[in-house]
């Protein structure tokens, strides 16, 4: 839970600088910076790098209203995400550590509602972050030289693990609420 509040707290920033991060090391401490073109696709941002004007032209685009809120809400829906992944899998770790304590019902049948939450939203974030992605590039592409654009980039190297890592919490915990369903049929027959 602590973990989740944490990540809400970091995702404030990002949400209102866009492009703000904070760099930490034992040599040089911690540094933050918001550079709005990180934010951009590799070949976008090489041609920004050499055009002060155009990246005058993209802080002044991104200074919009609509344009500042449109990333704001893309930065807050995925790390909504993910802030509520964190908030079910302690929830699930609350309740399996807190054992069963009669009813009939064990722990894991009470944690089981949690971990299908927690999967789920982790199935949503895997799906939502190309998504969200590509929409940033295409919400920024206006305020660049080439003027606006479509994007659509899907980076499968973080997509395809987190897809399938989401798939896999979602079908254990189906199968373990197979699990106690079996066995509170079994009990009930017995």
């Amino acid at each position: 839970m602590r973990v989740a509040a944490l990540w809400a707290l970091a995702a404030a920033p990002q949400a209102l600088v866009p492009g703000w991060t904070l760099a930490c090391s034992d040599a040089g401490g911690c540094r933050q910076a918001a550079d709005v073109a990180t934010l951009l696709p590799e070949g976008q941002r090489s041609a920004l790098a050499g055009d002060p004007a155009a990246a005058t032209r993209l802080a002044a685009h991104v200074a919009r209203p609509a344009v500042h809120l449109g990333l704001a809400t893309l930065t807050l829906l995925e790390e909504g995400l993910l802030v509520f992944l964190f908030v079910a899998v302690g929830r699930t770790l609350r309740r399996l550590g807190a054992g069963g304590d009669g009813g009939g019902d064990g722990a894991l049948a009470r944690a089981l509602p949690w971990l299908r939450r927690g999967a789920f939203a982790a199935l949503l974030w895997s799906l939502a972050q190309p998504l969200t992605d590509s929409a940033r590039s295409i919400l920024l592409y206006s305020g660049t030289p080439g003027g606006a654009a479509w994007y659509i980039g899907i980076d499968l190297t973080i997509a395809g693990p987190a897809l399938l890592l989401a798939i896999a919490a979602y079908a254990i915990a189906w199968a373990l609420e197979a699990g106690v369903r079996a066995e509170r049929d079994l009990a009930d027959f017995v």
